[in-house]
């Protein structure tokens, strides 16, 4: 193992654009890492790499993280693994304790507990991790990545029972996060807290100003009237979504309504961009299928 050369981590997870931001926050830290999309294949690069550290997603097929955790215990291989996951049962943090995972995570990964929880576990392990600079603290995201982070975040709300699946994400032209949000509008009882409502708020706070005009929001899905307003106000101009209004119109009745009564009109230097619309879509699918099984 590398002890004190560069620190090498496994990340396992079926979901490329999550696998590349989990990388993208642990390449910041001077880190390296080794991809891999399923459980085979972690166990196949683990035969021909030196790691130091496995990140592995729970459910993967035809593998997933447990299976991989089943296999360093069969072949005597003393691995720190961290397992992301989804779900929060206590019966997955029981049976990762039981086969000796280090650290169980959820999703979606909040960046700053990834690295914090990374380096604790490395540290325990004997390693000498170094001096990193501060500026190499600020971790930058392509589109498709943010676009993912803000799926991940509906995800996670509707599992929750917290509210619908709506998440969103405000982060400068740079790609580094400013605010997230996530539609609490059952938790708080606030019919204003849509998700991107939150993440203007969240990201306002943070720059101590009420001008966005620099940022840009990605919403898993098309942003509600009210969420428009608010957009156009702070004077955001470039708007990623995943699911059109359409895709989500049979949850977003009262939205309709309203859109149908009022004559709006846009800035024209306005524009909507729909990126991510398949794993958008998933997610939604999966929500679908969670709230069907509750009102049987």
């Amino acid at each position: 193992m590398s002890k004190n050369n560069a620190v090498n981590i496994l990340i396992a997870e079926d979901n490329q654009i999550s696998r590349e931001l989990m990388s993208s926050v642990l390449k910041t830290q001077g880190f390296n890492t080794i991809p891999a999309g399923d459980g085979d294949e972690a166990i196949n690069l683990l035969k021909n790499n030196n790691v130091d550290l496995a990140l592995v997603d729970i459910n993967m097929e035809p593998k997933g993280g447990f299976d991989f955790v089943k296999y360093l215990i069969a072949n005597n291989i003393d691995l720190p693994v961290i397992m992301i996951t989804a779900d929060d049962s206590s019966d997955i943090l029981t049976r990762a304790s039981e086969l000796g995972v280090m650290r169980v995570m959820q999703k979606p990964v909040d960046p700053d507990r990834l690295i914090a929880i990374t380096k604790n576990v490395l540290k325990r392990y004997g390693h000498n991790l170094g001096f990193i600079p501060p500026e190499i603290y600020e971790t930058r995201y392509n589109h498709e990545q943010l676009m993912q982070r803000a799926i991940e975040l509906a995800e996670r709300n509707a599992k929750t029972k917290n509210g619908g699946p709506f998440g969103a994400v405000v982060a400068d032209k740079k790609g580094v996060i400013l605010g997230e949000g996530v539609n609490g509008i059952t938790s708080r009882v606030d019919p204003t807290a849509h998700a991107e409502i939150m993440a203007i708020r969240r990201a306002a706070e943070k720059l101590g100003r009420s001008d966005l005009s620099d940022c840009i929001i990605y919403c898993s899905s098309e942003p509600t009237m009210m969420g428009q307003a608010l957009i156009v106000s702070v004077g955001i101009t470039q708007i990623y979504y995943g699911l059109s209004h359409e895709d989500v119109k049979e949850i977003r009745t009262k939205d309709h309504q309203v859109r149908d009564e009022l004559i709006y009109s846009q800035k024209k230097e306005t524009t909507y961009t729909q990126i991510g619309h398949d794993n958008a879509m998933t997610m939604f699918k999966r929500w679908q299928n969670m709230a069907e099984k509750l009102h049987d």
